[in-house]
């Protein structure tokens, strides 16, 4: 802590004397930056500066409002349509940062100490654990690929989901209500979601202006119980304000705040089973016969690939609340403009836990119970920013960060029981799961980046960010789980850093190539007692990369890359079952881990009438040579779990007039992914294989863009990829085999309304 603390007087006190002259002075007005986006530019702020995105020299993904809509991304989840580097398998339980990866690369695990591989981004505010999972009123979202711990620190080692919602207008009062209505059985759709999305703008004063969104989504389905017959629910509902102030020419104020609440009843998207054993040997009596496939038959439940069926007479309720306020202050004190960025963020979730009845059947001679549950994240992070103006000899921007993140956890059992006989349970094994505890998580950077502009043609890049990261946990005693007190500390400081350069070929484009040295904090693994908490090394990746950016006809932007990647101890997650039929996950470092390949995306207009985005990577990221799976057989050198190793998106609208005041349009949009493993082991059933997911909008809209009726289809082809695999669900390996499946993995029809006033 001496270290921490150190380190924020010497930085505070550095900013300080920096910004201080700048401060005394009066600065003339600022004068136009020659190398700003040019009008029809994509502008993205990848480098914390606004700036065309075919300037920037890291491989961006870059999707606008109209994109997003068009494709109907509506969750954190629905990105990984956008891009082809970016797969997102968010798991229930699972709290890092939303569950992404790019180029292979992501964290997977229920270690409530862990930080994510991919960042999310929002306004400028890191999100953490606390991290929003809706997306609505948003102005862009950008995928930045690789580390990019330099600029965006902690938990950006392979990557970053950039997002900007769109900021409140001075001139303008504005209403927009748009909807996706969706139900179950009805023109082929498997499950029901009603989307409703509202934002209001009330100027205040000529400098002055508030903006308001709200969004509601009530999903019915995918799962549903044919004891019940009735659709698990998923019904979340949020709000979002922002005030933007200029008191001045110089000052800027941004104030924004979010509150967001969801209930799920009956596990919501959970585990069912898509392959069942017949007659066998019940792994906790011997000579006692089990059917897992017939006890399954007797409740109505047949596993298959895409089954979502389940059958409990019980009922148990989940809700998570996240939300969190931002205050960002920018002050143009010529020649440089400073920023502060001050925001808190929280999220809760309590009641039964989407594992509370863990395989959801009834008739099953085993059953496994989660307790109830509490888990609370508070998030606080600080960003004290100086920033160059653009064009200089020396562009450059540098600052301090500082976060700490406290999660807690309120005690957790865990029931295990064996069901004879209906009304019977008679338990196995009680005082499992975990004890209470909190993990404390300190960070805090020095950061600094800069362009050299060696010529009008000619840049070199050098950045560096010193990370001191204090990680702590303690467990306190817990009668029902058995477990002790203890006090776990993981304490390291390590310097990451960029290099590169990049060359202007022509007017439109640019090549470059940099070198980069990653840092993703350790964490400390919280496996079900009796074992205790120990610490995992942080993750440092290295990573090159080479690219080329062109702007071509119509401002259709080319952004194409090679890369080659290393993660010295790569944080990778086992997860087994063991003969109580519950799931055990081992968290531990890998060396070895690598990535490498190609990518190309092409986004932009091809015709004033037709819009279109696309991308295809090749990904090879593999295990170390000589790494044992969880079946104990040699995967070394084979594809990462979770990672598809090449994929192909795109997206598209072509609009056409149909009258003076009315125009006709056609989206389409697809994925195309190979092989997916959902598991570090050999076993071909928890794979899923190659395959493409279809899905499009055909309507009508106004010739001023106020109005607008289209019929949409997602999924079109009902395609059932999962999220997640578990195999011996309960037990006996790959005889039985658990899925969970979310509202993509189904096809969904129904009719889209937006109305701008």
């Amino acid at each position: 802590m001496s270290t921490f603390k150190s380190m924020a007087l010497f930085s505070g006190a550095a900013l300080s004397a920096l910004a201080a002259p700048a401060m005394a002075q009066t600065a003339p007005a600022p004068a136009a930056q020659a190398d700003a986006p040019a009008m029809g530019e994509i502008v993205v702020t990848a480098q914390r500066r606004a700036e065309s995105v075919t300037k920037v020299p890291i491989s961006i993904t870059v999707a606008d409002g109209a994109q997003l809509e068009r494709q109907q991304v509506n969750t954190v989840n629905d990105l990984a349509r956008i891009a082809p580097s970016l797969e997102i398998q968010s798991a229930p339980g699972q709290n890092t940062g939303g569950g992404g990866a790019i180029r292979g690369i992501g964290t997977q695990t229920f270690s409530a100490g862990a930080v994510a591989s991919v960042g999310v981004v929002v306004d400028q505010v890191s999100q953490g654990n606390a991290n929003i999972a809706n997306l609505f009123d948003v102005a862009r979202v950008e995928v930045l690929k690789g580390p990019q711990g330099t600029l965006f620190g902690l938990t950006t080692s392979a990557g970053v989901i950039n997002i900007t919602t769109n900021k409140p207008e001075f001139d303008k009062l504005s209403l927009r209500l748009r909807t996706e209505l969706s139900n179950a059985g009805t023109a082929g759709s498997k499950s029901g979601n009603q989307v409703m999305q509202g934002v209001i703008n009330v100027p205040l004063a000529s400098n002055a202006a508030i903006r308001v969104a709200g969004f509601g989504n009530l999903r019915q389905g995918p799962d549903y119980d044919v004891t019940s017959g009735k659709y698990v629910s998923n019904n979340t509902w949020g709000l979002r304000g922002h005030l933007l102030w200029e008191p001045t020419d110089k000052l800027t104020i941004n104030l924004i705040g979010d509150y967001t609440k969801t209930r799920t009843t009956n596990g919501g998207d959970f585990f069912t089973f898509v392959k069942a054993s017949g007659a066998a040997a019940f792994p906790l009596a011997a000579g006692v016969p089990d059917n897992v496939a017939g006890n399954l038959a007797s409740c109505g439940v047949t596993a298959y690939e895409g089954n979502r069926n389940f059958c409990t007479s019980q009922s148990y309720v989940d809700r998570s609340y996240t939300g969190g306020a931002s205050l960002q202050i920018d002050y143009r004190a010529e020649p440089f403009t400073i920023t502060s960025i001050t925001s808190y963020r929280k999220s809760l979730e309590t009641g039964s836990g989407a594992a509370s009845n863990v395989f959801r059947a009834d008739p099953l001679l085993l059953q496994v119970f989660n307790g109830d549950l509490h888990r609370p994240i508070d998030l606080f992070t600080q960003e004290l920013r100086v920033s160059s103006p653009a064009d200089q000899l020396f562009e450059y921007t540098g600052g301090l960060f500082i976060s700490s993140q406290i999660q807690s956890r309120a005690p957790e059992t865990l029931l295990v029981g064996i069901h004879p006989a209906p009304g019977v349970l008679i338990p196995v094994s009680a005082g499992g799961g975990t004890g209470a505890f909190r993990v404390s998580d300190r960070s805090m950077a020095v950061f600094g980046q800069t362009t050299i502009h060696v010529s009008p043609k000619f840049r070199l890049i050098v950045g560096g960010r010193f990370t001191n990261d204090d990680l702590k946990l303690d467990t306190y005693a817990g009668a029902l789980t058995g477990s002790t007190n203890s006090h776990t500390a993981l304490e390291v400081g390590k310097f990451s850093w960029k290099g590169g350069a990049q060359y202007d070929l022509t007017r439109k484009t640019m090549v470059y190539g940099t070198v980069s040295r990653g840092f993703k904090g350790g964490q400390i693994a919280t496996p079900a007692y009796p074992l205790t908490p120990y610490a995992v090394r942080p993750e440092i990746p290295t990573s090159y990369e080479l690219g080329l950016k062109s702007t071509l006809m119509r401002g259709w932007v080319l952004d194409s890359s090679l890369f080659y990647s290393t993660i010295k101890d790569f944080q990778a997650q086992s997860c087994s079952t063991n003969t109580l039929g519950t799931i055990s996950c081992l968290v531990q470092n890998v060396d070895g881990v690598k990535s490498r390949g190609a990518e190309i995306n092409l986004f932009g207009k091809v015709t004033r009438d037709l819009s279109l985005n696309t991308g295809f990577i090749w990904a090879k990221a593999t295990y170390p040579k000589g790494f044992l799976g969880t079946d104990g057989t040699n995967i070394g050198g084979t594809q990462l779990a979770y990672a598809p190793e090449y994929k192909f998106t795109m997206s598209g609208e072509y609009s056409h007039r149909l009258t003076d005041r009315l125009n006709g349009f056609f989206a389409a949009d697809t994925v195309w992914k190979s092989r997916i493993r959902y598991e570090a082991n050999s076993l071909s059933d928890t794979t899923f294989r190659p395959h493409w997911v279809v899905g499009g909008r055909i309507g009508v809209r106004t010739a001023d863009d106020r109005y607008t009726l289209a019929i949409f289809a997602r999924n079109l082809f009902n395609v059932h990829e999962p999220a997640l695999m578990q195999s011996s669900f309960p037990y006996s390996g790959a005889a039985n085999v658990g899925a969970i499946y979310g509202p993509q993995s189904f096809r969904s029809v129904g009719l889209s309304l937006d109305g701008k006033f």
